[in-house]
């Protein structure tokens, strides 16, 4: 019988999500901090952690969660290139009268 052990090892989604966290709390530290009246700081903690969240952590999970799949079931277009290549005759004006 074969039997694998359990192993505790931390995907890309686990840790991506752990930095998620991290990222929301520094958000919720930023309220807090100009809460307390640093009204600088606090919105220096919000919007460093905000753009981090947009413009690294999101574009990663995409690139994390997608890198396996096989993308052309999500095109509309079912024609291959020269298909199309065939149909966009521009020298053709018979289609036009």
């Amino acid at each position: 019988m074969n039997i694998k052990p359990k192993t505790n090892n931390l995907n890309a989604t686990k840790i991506l999500g752990i930095v998620l966290l991290i990222t929301l709390a520094v958000i919720g530290a930023g309220f807090y901090v100009i809460d307390t009246g640093d009204v600088l700081l606090g919105n220096k903690m919000i919007g460093f952690a905000t753009a981090f969240m947009f413009l690294i952590l999101m574009p990663t999970f995409i690139v994390v969660r997608y890198r396996k799949k096989d993308m052309s079931k999500f095109t509309f277009n079912t024609k291959s290139k020269e298909e199309l290549a065939e149909e966009d005759d521009w020298d053709d004006k018979s289609k036009w009268n």
